[in-house]
């Protein structure tokens, strides 16, 4: 079957009340001109969040008010591949949009997708600029309300698009750019008298897929706010007549809201930090606004937590150290060699799939669903699926890339109960029993520990990049309350800095890196525990298996009795 998309609709009408993502999403579709088969779901509209209203005359449609099991497990939008494969999320779905435009807009499906078809790949939560274009404007639109109208300070994220357009081009490598066959029709070398390009527009010198986002939600506040505004926004209103300029966005404008409120406000601009949105931007990487990890910062955070008083031990052993596990019996496409993994580093992939495992092999129940979240190219999960046929399994996955290699892997094995989701882990909402995570970067390890909290699922965690932890629009840290009153962000900071430092055992900063992973995985261990979960804390077996070797396997204290089922 060919793809289908399902947004979430508020009125069933032809002039039809919608969330802002369904807004974003239909223009893009009618932009892209596209083929997808669209299903409309009509959902419960939040009181607290504004909506918008589009004729669907032009389109067509079906209204469906049963989704498939599978597709109800995810955030609207969702684009549903086939029976076992669908990707969640704003920008991953406009993107599957993009990639499968009218064939005879193909050049326009190169411009839209950026360079090296990067444009608004990475997630929200590691890249500032996608998290403005999904998450930040997107909020904007939804909390635009009377009080927000009438406020006499714009909205703030109109001011970080404006200083955003008033910074130098991001060019990626110009010159290699330029010699592109691919972009030999588009003209990207226009320079201002200081010889730098003009930003023309929001991601390149060209219209991309972060344009059409942005010029959906700048239509409508240029439209709800009055025309005296663009004085305060000069680089807005060009950036957005030169959008006008272009024959499709100016077609598709007829399916946006043009609703207008009447105020007499002298509006002023927020004042924010003059800086591009792109997080490469070199600007926000200067040394006197670094992040350096000093030793006395280090010992002073170390001696906070010494002074808190609390147990930092280990268990002995991880949990489901007895069960067995032969890798004799695995096929060859199950076992790390099977996906293209370097000899050099088989042996401590194997011993890392081991150890994750075998706590799901003890813990799970025919009929489970288990979630392996941020999966990769699916080690784990495929593993997994294999030894608990009798079990779902979920490979949840942000690269596209990875997934694809995941599906051929499994392809391969004949594996029938292995589902496929490309999305962020944020977007998925569906019921499950057993969450696991191997190495997943930074922040991603608490979002899938908090994602099983919250459907009071067992969590086998094996975290990773300790360095990378700060606070995003999800969580903060420190995560639980024991560390919140007696350390504060920055001094968090430090000690994940610090447990990054892991290197051979020679190394003077190994045996303080390891007490501040410990430390870290010990917060992480309280805050499940707020929540009612028996935690099981220990390093992998052997410890050399990875220089990041903790487990943390949580189990809701309402699941500790139960036995392990016959799989």
């Amino acid at each position: 079957m060919g793809s289908e998309i399902y947004l979430a609709i508020y009125s069933m009408a032809d002039l039809c009340l919608v969330p802002v993502e369904t807004l974003v999403t239909f223009f893009t579709i009618k932009y892209c001109d596209s083929p997808i088969s669209i299903k409309l779901v009509p959902s419960k509209q939040d009181l607290t969040e504004q909506a918008y209203t589009i004729d669907l005359t032009d389109f067509v449609y079906e209204i469906v008010n049963e989704m498939p099991y599978y597709a109800s497990s995810f955030e609207l939008p969702i684009v549903i591949v086939n029976e076992d494969s669908c990707m969640a999320g704003l920008c991953t779905v406009l993107r599957h949009i993009v990639k499968n435009m009218n064939s005879s807009l193909l050049n326009d499906k190169t411009m839209l997708l950026g360079f090296k078809d990067s444009c608004l790949m990475a997630c929200s939560e590691a890249s500032v600029w996608t998290k403005f274009c999904e998450v930040d404007l997107i909020s904007t639109l939804k909390s635009l309300n009377t009080k927000v109208l009438e406020n006499s300070e714009l909205p703030v994220n109109l001011a970080r698009f404006e200083y955003h357009m008033s910074q130098p081009l991001r060019v990626h490598n110009l010159y290699k750019y330029i010699a592109s066959k691919k972009f030999d029709t588009v003209d990207i070398t226009e320079c201002d008298k200081t010889g730098m390009p003009i930003h023309k527009y929001a991601d390149s010198g060209y219209i991309t897929l972060a344009d059409l986002i942005i010029f959906v939600c700048m239509h409508i506040l240029l439209n709800m706010f009055p025309s005296q505004i663009s004085k305060l926004i000069p680089l807005t209103i060009q950036w957005y007549d030169r959008m006008l300029d272009d024959f499709r966005i100016r077609r598709c404008t007829k399916y946006l809201p043009s609703q207008s409120h009447n105020s007499n406000v002298q509006y002023t601009l927020p004042v924010v930090v003059n800086e591009s949105l792109y997080k490469s931007d070199y600007k926000r990487y200067k040394p006197k606004n670094r992040i350096f990890t000093r030793q006395e910062d280090i010992e002073r955070s170390l001696q906070l937590i010494e002074d808190m008083n609390i147990s930092m031990q280990l268990d002995v052993e991880p949990f489901g150290i007895e069960v067995n596990l032969n890798w004799s019996d695995i096929p060859f496409e199950a076992t790390p060699a099977g996906g293209s993994l370097p000899a050099a580093r088989l042996r401590r992939k194997q011993d890392q799939l081991q150890n994750l495992c075998k706590p799901v092999l003890k813990l799970a129940k025919a009929g489970d669903i288990i979630v392996d979240f941020c999966s990769g190219t699916g080690h784990l999960g495929i593993l997994i699926a294999y030894l608990l046929p009798r079990c779902t399994v979920i490979l949840l996955e942000n690269k596209e890339e990875s997934l694809n290699r995941a599906k051929k892997r499994v392809e391969r094995m004949k594996l029938t109960n292995v589902k496929f989701c490309q999305c962020n882990l944020n977007y998925f909402k569906g019921d499950f029993d057993i969450g696991t995570s191997l190495h997943a970067c930074g922040l991603s390890t608490d979002l899938a520990i908090q994602c099983c909290i919250r459907k009071n699922a067992i969590f086998v965690s094996c975290p990773c990049c300790y360095g990378s932890l700060q606070n995003c629009h999800q969580l903060t840290y420190p995560r639980s309350d024991v560390f919140k009153e007696h350390v504060n962000n920055k001094e968090y900071s430090y000690l994940s800095h610090a447990a990054d430092q892991t290197h051979d055992e020679l190394n003077i900063k190994t045996k303080q890196g390891y007490k501040c992973m410990t430390i870290v995985d010990t917060d992480r261990k309280l805050f499940a525990e707020q929540f009612g979960y028996k935690v099981y804390f220990a390093k992998l077996i052997p410890e050399t298996s990875s220089l990041k070797n903790h487990l943390l396997v949580g189990i809701p204290k309402d699941r500790l009795t139960h036995d392990l089922c016959d799989n």
